[in-house]
């Protein structure tokens, strides 16, 4: 009889254990996929299409294009820079026509979650203030967007010869760029 209680009882403990060790490694495998799981970046939600940069070879120019936000929260366009060191700026244009004003945005270019933001010649664009070096058609230049969140992502723009919406961004005229740096600007264009 004792050693049929021994028998039982190292019965049920070495059970005990295997059931015991099973739930931990249940519970590892679900812990150790949760710890590698990482939070979306507002860059990884970001989905960019169409883009292009208008051609020039000095002084002010624009990048256009569809930015896509694929997440399932609001992202921020905060800033944008290229490895030349150009200063690039969200600009938006309000009013039609003579009474247009293009203005650098104030604050970050939300994007809602799902939706598109459309930059394009007479509305929203991205502003290359003054060209450190030309921006040659069939080349490509290479942005990095940053986001709100501290993320940023790289999207290359193509190079093109644009004439179509008469945009001047060397002359002013009818332009508010009263928040814009002017001393790095070239206006004799």
């Amino acid at each position: 009889m004792n050693t049929k209680n021994t028998l039982k009882t190292t019965a049920a403990l070495l059970g005990l254990g295997l059931l015991l060790t099973g739930c931990a490694q249940d519970g590892a495998n679900a812990t150790g996929a949760a710890a590698s799981e990482s939070p979306a970046t507002q860059a990884s939600s970001l989905q960019a299409s169409e883009t292009w940069a208008k051609a020039a070879q000095t002084g002010m120019t624009a990048a256009f294009g569809v930015l896509h936000n694929a997440g399932s929260t609001d992202i921020e366009l905060a800033k944008v820079e290229d490895q030349a060191g150009n200063v690039i700026q969200i600009h938006e244009t309000t009013g039609t026509g003579t009474d247009a004003k293009m203005s650098q945005l104030d604050g970050a270019l939300k994007i809602e979650a799902g939706k598109d933001a459309v930059l394009e010649p007479g509305g929203t664009h991205l502003m290359y203030m003054d060209l450190k070096a030309p921006l040659v058609a069939s080349e490509t230049a290479s942005l990095t967007l940053s986001f709100s969140d501290g993320s940023s992502t790289e999207v290359p723009f193509e190079v093109r010869n644009f004439t179509g919406a008469k945009e001047s961004y060397e002359n002013h005229g009818g332009m508010d760029h009263g928040s814009m740096d002017h001393e790095s600007m070239n206006h004799d264009g």
